[in-house]
């Protein structure tokens, strides 16, 4: 079995090798795109050309070993890319042997891209949230969309918990709060029965329903519904959406309160446009150029919208498009639903819209359907139905296309053509990228594995404060007593008595570190579970956690637990800056760029322009793994990124970083005790993931282009 395992393990690496190749061919070809036309003809030679900055994409080297002229400003380049991937005997290589045709455009140098990306909120969890006690805080964010639930979010009234971000599912509130300010967008029904005050809060959602024992606070704006339409191109229907905006009065069928008709969408907000085949598509009518101007062009007349091919596509092959211009058909109403009992709102918009309770304040009421209000003060009214009221004063002006069943001053009824349309559906951005704890052993200073049933840590870019490396693999059960020595240099358990953490691997394979009184600083990788359990000394690291090849098994592992033990901190390298990282007795080498500077890169900054960042990103986080987690009231100075779900204890957990849950499987998250609280650093890099968008190019001028003519594996 143990052979088998070793196989299993040597195959997995071997591919993992060539992915990480290829992605080395990739990031040259990018890198020779942006090279400046002037450079070129000084290169032409054999002499070779080693491009650094890759060991983030797990290519252990990348050679040109050859340019020669094909042409005026033509050139052929040969190129060799090694990836790595596994530990020990398990490790691999695999050798790409590359040709590429170049010519040159005229700009900016560009550099290897690095995988970095931010994440969509500080916290993001793939699947449903129910937080019953404890707190739930997000603090010193840039903007106000803390959280992010691709499932159900539920709030109970023992929880402190103050929110705001978007939900795909339904939204529960009997507890907490929204943050000042902030706002609680869902694809679903919000449904709140207590909560503290909100100031400047703004709900939008599918439907609305705000219990009678919630009141006081500001609302800056209350909204549901939108127009279930059929899609067409032409006068062939080829989808359905759900779209916010307004019907044309010339297309509208049927009688008060409008319902079909063509949608003329509003120049804000998403609609998901399925098509027959299940294909989906994102619009995003928010979205501009350069110039400022809107990518999706909306005719007021008619409707019909242009520059729709453009649109991201979220499901379905390739091969399908969306053609470019569209036209949306109402055929109902999807959702609309508000009603509540005594607030102050901004903006109350839907399609039916109940006021149960008394004197309440709404700036503009918007309803394109009916009206029941029993009691209020409104500045402007809009409804496309009827209207029925009890003690209701209109300061403004009112028109409503139905019939009020009692005089209001200032309200005017039975107008033809009132309708003021409708908000649409908010969509909440909650896809996630998988964890692949793989793609992070090329940058592991200390890989702890099991080959063929022995423990053992292969060391990776580490050197002694003299320049020595000491990297190679070292056998945990029988180290020379050269690798003891270094061993036990770097590291320390069960309470100053096992110099070394010999014993850190148990007999189910997972990993314990136990009682550490010292740890070198730099990526730990892991290749089962791990427990950090009792620590006298902050941990500088990044810790990464590999699970099984199918993480569908219930017993897959890959998880990291931080017990209630008595403990430090876990301190990201980034955080921890360049002094305690690349100043100690041994320092890692891929994270720094001389004792006292960490490594630099360039990526794009928050304008879009080019920006370099000191600390690769991996180093910006605490916790990479591919299962879950078991946190009991410990402080992590870096982010956290679980590829299933996440339990807290004890204290409250908090993180200086961001929070991810849930990134390789739907993972729905209970939290009853202790709760989480998130601190977004300000500036520097610090909150980027190690997660690949999109590489750091140059700025070409003009069109380059570079592209692989032949390739083999040597």
């Amino acid at each position: 079995m143990r052979g088998t395992q070793s196989q299993q393990l040597t195959t997995h690496s071997a591919t993992a090798a060539q992915a990480a190749a290829w992605r080395g061919v990739e990031a040259l070809r990018l890198y020779l795109l942006q090279v400046e036309t002037s450079v070129w003809p000084g290169w032409v030679g054999n002499d070779a050309k080693p491009v650094s900055g890759l060991e983030a994409l797990g290519v252990r080297a990348a050679t040109v070993t050859s340019i020669e002229a094909a042409g005026s400003d033509h050139y052929r380049v040969s190129a060799q890319v090694i990836g790595t991937a596994g530990v020990g005997s398990a490790l691999t290589t695999a050798i790409v042997e590359v040709i590429y045709d170049v010519v040159p455009g005229n700009g900016t140098p560009g550099i290897p891209p690095v995988c970095a990306s931010m994440p969509k909120a500080p916290m993001v969890f793939n699947g449903n949230l129910d937080y019953s006690g404890g707190k739930l805080d997000v603090t010193n964010a840039v903007d106000y969309e803390n959280i992010v639930v691709a499932g159900n979010l539920t709030i109970g009234g023992g929880s402190t918990a103050r929110i705001s971000g978007c939900v795909k599912g339904d939204v529960s509130l009997s507890g907490g709060g929204i943050t000042d300010n902030g706002h609680l967008y869902s694809e679903g029904t919000i449904r709140i029965n207590g909560m503290g005050n909100p100031n400047g809060t703004t709900l939008w959602a599918r439907n609305v329903e705000i219990g009678s024992g919630v009141s006081g606070g500001t609302y800056t704006a209350i909204k549901a519904g939108a127009y279930a339409v059929g899609v067409y191109s032409g006068t062939a229907l080829i989808g359905t959406a759900e779209v916010g905006g307004h019907l044309i009065a010339s297309t509208v069928t049927g009688g008060t309160p409008w319902v079909t008709g063509t949608v003329a969408p509003l120049h804000s907000g998403h609609a998901v446009i399925t098509l027959a085949d299940q294909s989906q598509f994102l619009l995003d009518f928010s979205k501009q150029d350069s110039a400022g101007a809107p990518l999706l062009k909306v005719d007021a007349t008619t409707g019909l919208v242009t520059g729709a091919a453009a649109a991201e596509r979220l499901k379905g092959a390739d091969s399908v498009s969306l053609p470019d211009a569209l036209s949306f058909r109402s055929t109902r109403i999807a959702g609309g639903t508000v009603g509540l009992a005594t607030l102050t709102v901004g903006q109350l918009w839907g399609y039916n819209v109940t006021v149960s309770g008394w004197s309440g304040k709404y700036e503009t009421l918007w309803a394109s359907g009916n009206i029941a209000m029993t009691s209020g003060t409104v500045k402007n009214l809009l409804g496309g139905g009827d209207m029925t009221v009890n003690q209701v004063s209109v300061s403004g002006s009112g028109w409503l296309a139905g019939n009020l069943n009692m005089p209001v001053n200032n309200v005017q009824t039975r107008q033809a053509g009132t309708s003021p349309g409708l908000p649409g559906i908010p969509y909440c951005e909650a896809r996630v990228k998988p964890v692949d704890a793989d793609n992070f052993l090329a940058m592991a200073n200390y890989a702890f594995s099991t080959v063929d049933g022995a423990a053992q840590l292969t060391i990776r870019n580490v050197k002694r404060a003299n320049g020595d490396s000491i990297d190679g693999v070292y056998p945990l059960n029988n180290p020379s007593p050269a690798q003891l020595a270094i061993l036990q240099e770097l590291m320390t358990c069960n309470y100053t008595n096992e110099k070394g953490c010999l014993k850190a691997r148990q007999r189910d394979g997972s990993w314990l570190l136990h009682g550490v009184s010292k740890m070198p600083v730099g990526v730990l990788w892991f290749d089962q579970s791990v427990k950090i359990d009792g620590t006298s000394t902050d941990f500088l690291n990044t810790v990464v956690v590999r699970g099984c090849d199918d993480p569908s098994q219930a017993t897959c592992g890959g998880n990291v637990t931080l017990t209630t033990a008595g403990h430090r901190d876990l301190i990201a390298p980034n955080f921890a800056g360049a002094a305690k990282v690349c100043g100690g007795d041994f320092y890692p080498t891929n994270l720094c760029a001389s004792r006292t500077q960490l490594v630099e890169w360039e990526g794009q900054g928050p304008d879009g322009k080019p920006q370099t960042y000191q600390g690769l990103p991996i180093a910006n986080t605490t916790v990479i793994a591919e299962g879950a987690a078991d946190i009991a009231g410990w402080e992590l100075r870096g982010s956290v990124m679980l590829g299933k779900q996440l339990s807290t204890s004890g204290a409250t957990v908090t993180i200086h970083g961001s929070l991810t849950v849930g990134s390789n499987q739907t993972a729905d998250t209970k939290i009853s005790a202790g709760g989480i609280a998130v601190d977004v650093p300000s500036g520097g890099g610090l909150n980027l993931l190690p997660v690949c968008s999109t590489g750091s190019g140059g700025l070409p001028a003009s069109p380059a282009s570079a592209s692989v003519q032949w390739s083999r594996y040597l």
